[in-house]
């Protein structure tokens, strides 16, 4: 479930760290709205995944036109998950240099 904020609600929580090659992040699994962002000077190829099965399958998060995300840019999104128990990650596919830092919260 991630790290609570020792200041934030007891629901709270956030998971983060920094990708400086291919790999992917620690799980999170929110309900409902929660922010997932990355920033940092980097050229990589980040994108967030769901997994439905407990995380043997991840699915690339699409946006509402059908198309997978991939993000080559800091970014910071809400996004908004209706059903509990589904696990959130973030990979970087891609990696040329740079650290790519990355969070998810609620």
């Amino acid at each position: 479930m991630g790290k609570k904020h020792p200041t934030a609600r007891d629901d709270a929580y956030a998971v983060g760290g920094a990708f400086t090659g291919i790999g992917s992040g620690g799980e999170a699994t929110p309900r409902g709205k929660f922010n997932v962002s990355i920033w940092g000077a980097f050229v990589a190829t980040v994108a967030l995944e769901r997994s439905f099965d407990g995380g043997t399958t991840w699915l690339n998060c699409t946006r509402p036109d059908g198309t997978a995300n991939a993000f080559t840019a800091s970014v910071s999104l809400v996004c908004d998950e209706p059903e509990t128990g589904v696990l959130y990650r973030l990979i970087c596919s891609s990696y040329t240099s740079g650290t790519v830092n990355w969070r998810i919260s609620q």
